[in-house]
């Protein structure tokens, strides 16, 4: 495992996500979205979008959407690099809202969006793109969270298939299981962990989902609602990331990303990023890793 270039992208970057040759990068400090090109390894465009961005996923036919946490909103951009519609998160269940993470389900066409404050928004996006999100927050309905995972911070989702949302609360060391095959994302279930979990990935083939325990040091295992293993990755893990050759990958807080075996369970590499990483993500053309500098506004790539 190398370091093969560092890319100059915004202010603390952050998350990020990866499809056919480009990333994109989310710019917390600076309001915009740096798309890379993974072939030539350099930011082909800057897209300007909502206060301070967080999250973000891609859909093949409607585009890449962006969490934008300053300001409750999420805005698409179309796939020529553009804005193409900016979409409002209902707050007449509570508010207001601050979106941190977001996935896509593409088979049918629904983003689900987690907020900050607690609560879950659905948007619908194989008939166009709507105005406004569906949000939940609070109450008793079965899909929403409740006050022991207040704060969520990571999501993930598995396959198709199975169609699970997962989603760390760092102040209650759990994870929350969303089933969202019924079109919108109902409650399953609440899996204990380690010590202040924050980021997560899904494996891309198998029904497992990988959990970083930041203050445990740790990575949690999870089939579907039972963890299974626990990993020692070493200090401050935050981010994770799958690849389908059965490769995980974890940042640390301190400057370094480990990667685990995803088949033993064990540590197989260790090499040095940039400060604070934060995001990752994997090119799945090339299996080179993406990784979000947050502290000095770069992005390290890193070859298997």
């Amino acid at each position: 495992m190398r370091t093969v270039a560092t890319i100059g992208v915004g202010a603390r970057p952050t998350c990020s996500a990866a499809f056919r040759n480009h990333v994109w990068v989310t710019n917390t400090d600076d309001d915009t979205v740096s798309i890379i090109e993974c072939a030539t390894k350099s930011v082909i465009a800057t897209v300007t979008v909502g206060s301070r961005p967080a999250g973000v996923t891609f859909d093949p036919r409607t585009g890449v959407f962006v969490a934008n946490s300053g300001d409750g909103t999420i805005t698409v951009i179309d796939r020529d690099h553009t804005v193409k519609a900016t979409i409002e998160l209902d707050t007449s269940a509570g508010g207001p809202p601050h979106p941190v993470g977001l996935v896509n389900l593409h088979a049918a066409a629904m983003v689900v969006v987690i907020n900050r404050t607690g609560g879950v928004a659905k948007i619908d996006h194989g008939g166009g793109l709507p105005d406004r999100s569906i949000f939940f927050d609070g109450g008793d309905h079965p899909f929403v969270f409740d006050g022991s995972d207040r704060s969520p911070h990571g999501v993930a989702i598995t396959s198709e298939t199975t169609r699970l949302v997962y989603v760390t609360n760092p102040a209650a060391d759990s994870v929350s299981i969303f089933d969202t095959s019924a079109g919108f994302p109902r409650r399953r279930g609440l899996a204990p962990v380690g010590l202040r979990p924050v980021g997560v990935a899904s494996h891309p083939t198998q029904p497992l989902t990988y959990v970083a325990n930041s203050k445990s040091g740790t990575l949690s295992v999870i089939r579907e609602e039972q963890v299974v293993a626990a990993v020692d990755v070493g200090p401050r893990p935050f981010s994770v990331a799958a690849d389908p050759v059965d490769r995980i990958w974890v940042t640390h807080d301190g400057g370094a990303v480990t990667m685990v075996d995803a088949i033993t369970n064990t540590v197989t590499a260790t090499v040095e990023a940039g400060s604070r990483p934060t995001g990752i993500v994997v090119d799945p053309g090339t299996g080179q890793a993406y990784v979000a500098n947050s502290a000095e506004g770069t992005v390290t790539v890193i070859d298997p």
